[in-house]
């Protein structure tokens, strides 16, 4: 999912970078972006909020349980993707986008899910590796048993910027902030993969593999996706920075306070021990 702002105002902290910053509650958070993955037992969603010059914030992470092969679990996805989200400032963030994975359990499913709700920006997504795949695709494919529209994802290219954007410590450009509650599991499961090179007839081929096998993922394919509905939306014509601009003058609520900044020697091992490159 997707969400635009300025700057958050509600106290967000990262539990990955090893300097921990929670944004000042001093600005606007204009927009939102979810991220669906759709399990054997459960959907799972991530939702993003993003702000000038893609800053981004995990507003949420939510795990839907049911069963996905009968409509009352995809009904009570229906019902928190038309949730909004409060801002200090008094307004009511809406979601934007919401890509859903139908690449994995329950495709037939997903894809009904999504074929009426189109005009809501809720997009059939399936993630492609390999080099050279963009980020977001030019036109969807209709080549699939649902014959809906189904936006290919480089999922590559996404990991790259993602794990790039782990290693900034301060607030600005590219940054990350993560909620407090978040708990160890979850930065697990983001930081599950590495870049693994191998070579065919002298050529150099990386991928993105996971570090252990059957190590979770979630948290990771979540994030990948609801940052490819951003550029989803961007190839729509959205301009974010101008967008953010707009709802930057809006005062913030009074009462709200600055967030903390949190420094941590476990974090800091723990991004001196990710390796990106094999």
């Amino acid at each position: 999912m997707i969400w635009l702002a300025d700057r958050l105002t509600v106290t967000l902290v990262s539990v990955v970078l090893p300097n921990v910053i929670a944004p000042a509650r001093s600005a606007v958070q204009r927009f939102l972006v979810w991220r669906v993955d759709v399990q054997g037992d459960r959907i799972e969603v991530q939702i993003l909020g993003w702000g000038r010059d893609e800053e981004a914030w995990v507003i949420d992470y939510r795990v839907l349980w049911g069963d996905p092969s009968g409509p009352r679990l995809w009904s009570d996805l229906d019902m928190v993707l038309q949730a909004s989200f409060p801002h200090p400032a008094g307004l009511d963030l809406p979601v934007r986008a919401a890509a859903i994975d139908t690449g994995g359990h329950h495709t037939k499913m997903a894809y009904e899910f999504c074929r009426t709700r189109l005009a809501r920006r809720i997009w059939a997504i399936k993630g492609r590796g390999g080099p050279g795949i963009p980020v977001w695709p030019r036109r969807p494919t209709r080549t699939n048993k649902g014959k809906i529209p189904l936006f290919i994802v480089g999922v590559d290219a996404v990991k790259d910027a993602v794990y790039a954007r782990l290693r900034p410590t301060e607030p600005g450009p590219g940054a990350i902030h993560f909620p407090r509650r978040l708990d160890a599991d979850y930065f697990r499961q983001l930081t599950a993969e590495r870049v693994v090179t191998r070579f065919e007839r002298g050529r150099p081929i990386r991928s993105w593999q996971p570090k252990r096998d059957g190590e979770p993922n979630e948290a990771l394919d979540t994030f990948v996706y609801a940052h490819a509905a951003l550029h989803g939306l961007i190839s729509m014509g959205l301009r974010l920075n101008e967008e953010v601009q707009g709802v930057a003058s809006v005062p913030v609520r009074q009462g709200a306070d600055a967030g903390r900044v949190i420094r941590s020697a476990w974090m800091k091992e723990s991004l001196k021990n990710l390796r990106l490159w094999a």
